[in-house]
């Protein structure tokens, strides 16, 4: 909780109306969201001015408002509601989460990666709920206003915070942890998502580490052991580091990984103890997402007996491997919510070993965000897959040349892609979809479903 002498001293603001000692227990930039006693944020430079939203936000509860531009007839309509002017709304929202941050007590969990973030997020709060308050970062809200506003949405009952960093540039990184000051962070991997703006993934690995030196001495960091790029940052972090891996021996390590069509099965081993494990989730990447969750939750004090049984009760996020009954019999899964050609293809090795007694097809989009290595890039997925026991169905426009390389069937529009996956709605037959967000192939389902 705060006041708006917090709000005004923290954020660098100044009071143009209102009580000092008010209180404000809630922060959102969109007025659609707000609750009694909140602070809106009118945010301008997006593709619209929050200050033609502050009638409505206070309407919907807020009696407080951060504003660039003075409308002193508008303060004259709303004179019981708290002004608080800064030139750049902006930063003083980044500022006002990066002061409150200072203040809270409870340890900080960050999560960076080209792949996985949110899922390893998801998998540490889980794990570590069998002992805590957790609160984690909304959805995959991670850029440069997700990520204020997830530490602004901390509480007092809180007793530990799992944040998720995302990154599209240089420099990205090191702001957010900057503000974040983790006490514990996780790289999970270097892929080859973003490249456009970087052009060698040397170079988003050295964004990736930009977290490490933010990172509390006095805790530690968990890298992904098996990305020799992740583990290439470990000098930046002056604490200790600590590895897992789903290959080889590590501080946490996974073996005689097998799946059945539920989940997966695992041996778990850590500080010379090992449990056998289960997880209603599928695929060598997921366990190795898991792993990080683990160390964590066992590091905090949760025994091993205690992580086996959770771990049996972790749900999968929307249109990340989302398995669901499809027409006729046929089996949907829905892994549409982002792609790269690293998670393409690691998706699509765990697909072909799961529903064994099932025919494989696979719908794949456009990958974005290649810049002027994306035809090779595509070509080459389809070249990876070309041997592969699966049916390949693209969408889209660069998704072309996966078809070409392995020798599928490509398509230009959801409808087409729902006429093509016909032949292929049958009891025998199992469907993956995977592409980047902006080819929305959730849609296809809902065509299929409708």
């Amino acid at each position: 909780m705060l006041t708006v002498k917090d709000v005004v001293e923290l954020s660098g603001s100044q009071l143009l109306q209102g009580d000092l000692e008010a209180i404000v227990e809630f922060v959102h930039f969109d007025s659609r969201q707000l609750e009694d006693h909140a602070l809106f944020v009118a945010l301008t430079g997006g593709a619209r001015d929050g200050h033609q939203f502050i009638a409505d936000a206070i309407q919907k509860g807020a009696t407080s408002v951060l504003i660039s531009q003075d409308d002193p007839k508008l303060r004259q309509t709303h004179q019981g509601v708290n002004f608080i002017f800064n030139e750049d709304t902006r930063s003083a929202f980044q500022a006002l989460a990066a002061g409150y941050r200072r203040r809270l007590s409870l340890p900080v969990v960050a999560v960076t990666g080209s792949n996985g973030k949110t899922t390893t997020k998801d998998m540490i709060a889980h794990l570590l709920s069998a002992k805590f308050n957790v609160y984690k970062t909304y959805k995959n809200f991670n850029n440069d206003l997700g990520v204020p506003l997830s530490l602004l949405h901390i509480k007092k009952h809180h007793e530990i915070a799992v944040l998720e960093l995302g990154m599209n540039r240089a420099g990205e990184i090191d702001f957010l942890a900057r503000m974040t000051r983790p006490n514990i962070s996780v790289i999970t991997n270097v892929g080859d998502a973003h490249i456009e703006f970087f052009g060698l993934r040397e170079k988003i690995a050295e964004a990736k580490g930009e977290l490490l030196p933010h990172t509390d001495p006095d805790g530690f960091v968990v890298l992904n052991g098996d990305d020799p790029l992740v583990m290439s940052q470990a000098p930046r972090y002056s604490g200790k580091v600590y590895t897992y891996s789903i290959k080889k021996e590590a501080d946490i390590y996974a073996t005689n990984i097998t799946y059945s069509e539920h989940g997966s099965f695992f041996d778990l081993h850590v500080d010379g103890q090992s449990v056998s494990c289960f997880m209603p989730m599928f695929g060598e990447h997921n366990i190795s997402n898991l792993l990080p969750a683990a160390f964590i939750a066992y590091r905090s004090g949760i025994n091993l007996e205690t992580l086996q049984q959770t771990m049996m009760s972790i749900s999968v996020s929307d249109m990340r491997f989302q398995t669901m009954d499809g027409p006729n019999g046929s089996i949907l899964i829905n892994d549409a919510y982002n792609a790269s050609p690293t998670s393409m293809k690691v998706v699509i090795d765990t697909f072909e070993h799961i529903y064994p007694n099932r025919k494989k097809v696979v719908v794949l989009g456009d990958i974005f965000e290649l810049g002027d290595q994306s035809d090779k890039l595509h070509t080459e997925v389809g070249e990876y897959i070309k041997n592969k026991p699966l049916t390949v169905i693209t969408v889209g426009e660069k998704s072309s040349l996966i078809s070409k390389a392995a020798g599928g069937t490509h398509v230009s529009t959801h409808e087409e892609a729902v006429e093509a996956l016909k032949p292929y709605l049958t009891p025998e037959h199992v469907i993956l979809l995977k592409a980047s967000r902006g080819m929305k192939l959730e849609k296809i389902i809902e065509l299929l479903l409708s």
